[in-house]
């Protein structure tokens, strides 16, 4: 057996839903043993109705007092490529494995169709102690995939939570952050995001009498495809500027290679009022709502504070089996973590009655 062992972050949230409702129980209230979703068949979210890519819960159980569960996703048929290693051969051959491939456990049609493999693409673990939440993300599973599943499954799918409820999972920045943004009041705040973009069909190249011949002379035609601006970037740099700014620029190459940066300060000059400071201050803690943009916070008088301080996280160690998380260790592991801050008062314990 092959054990190895990573330094991993975790994060915190608070839950909040409308109305008062405690996250713990209504979890455990739709999803529980007993319940009608119990089942991970019967919780499946698909992004769109002709996607073959779901999202659910899968494993869930309570652990000293803590509900931890498993998002997970995959995609049914998905085609993975492999790559056979023949140190004697001249290249190494690459190929394609199906999951039908992956051998079934059981025997028999009917068993193979309730028991078959998938590849799984990502998998994010989540720890529930009243309205506290404590996230191990995965690279393409974040926070607000759950915050979006959970709210699908609670309130249109189980319909446990009314229809239309807010359900918001909140970031909380580390208690040493809060007491340097209250010692040294912001002089200024930088938000930034690389210029990136998306390749689009044309529409002006696109008509109903171009569609019409092509079906009836049963040929071919490539559609012009344009560059566009798309992201946090962009929108700060059409908020600037003129309309059609973007069309002159006639790009014919993506611009995620070209590192252009785009920011937006807000400062003062010399110095600003208590309502230019409370503006500031405000604005400097919303900022960890922006995961992907590249915050900075400038203090009056020195010191930055960047946007990883504004999320309250911390490290905890994982241990690996042949590449799978021991999992009984890292639920021990969030659930130390989580009591720590909680012990300690640096999140609020009433979230977690």
């Amino acid at each position: 057996m092959s054990e190895t062992s990573k330094t991993k972050s975790v994060h915190y949230k608070s839950a909040l839903i409308s109305g008062g409702i405690i996250l713990q129980d209504v979890i455990k209230s739709t999803i529980g043993p007993g319940t009608q979703f119990s089942k991970p068949k019967s919780r499946q979210q698909k992004p769109n109705p002709e996607s073959e890519t779901v999202v659910f819960i899968n494993r869930f159980e309570d652990y000293n007092g803590v509900t931890f569960g498993q998002l997970v996703t995959l995609e049914a048929g998905r085609v993975q490529q492999v790559i056979t290693v023949d140190d004697s051969a001249d290249y190494y051959s690459i190929d394609a494995m199906t999951s039908d491939k992956i051998p079934s456990e059981g025997q028999g049609a009917a068993n193979a169709a309730e028991k078959r493999r998938e590849f799984l693409d990502s998998v994010l673990y989540f720890g529930v102690l009243g309205n506290h939440v404590v996230l191990l993300q995965s690279a393409s599973l974040r926070s607000n995939h759950l915050e979006a599943h959970l709210t699908w499954l609670l309130s249109m799918h189980a319909k446990t939570i009314q229809t239309g409820s807010m359900l918001v999972l909140n970031d909380k920045a580390a208690e040493e952050t809060y007491e340097r943004l209250r010692k040294a009041p912001v002089k200024s705040v930088r938000i930034g995001a690389p210029l990136t973009s998306d390749m689009v069909i044309d529409p002006s190249d696109v008509t109903d009498a171009r569609h019409s011949e092509i079906v009836m002379h049963e040929k071919t035609e490539a559609a012009r495809v344009r560059v566009v601006p798309r992201g946090a970037a962009a929108e700060m740099l059409m908020a600037a500027l003129k309309d059609g700014f973007f069309e002159k620029l006639n790009l014919d190459e993506a611009l995620d290679e070209s590192n252009i940066q785009v920011a937006l300060e807000v400062t003062y000059n010399r110095k600003t009022s208590k309502a230019g400071h409370k503006v500031l201050d405000s604005i400097a803690t919303s900022l960890r709502h922006l995961p992907e943009s590249d915050v900075r916070i400038d203090l009056e008088g020195g010191g930055t504070i960047r946007g990883s301080d504004l999320r309250l996280s911390g490290p905890i160690k994982v241990e690996y089996n042949n590449g799978l998380i021991n999992e009984a260790l890292l639920f021990h592991a969030m659930h130390q973590w989580l009591y720590s801050k909680v012990n300690s008062s640096e999140v609020d314990p009433k979230l977690g009655q």
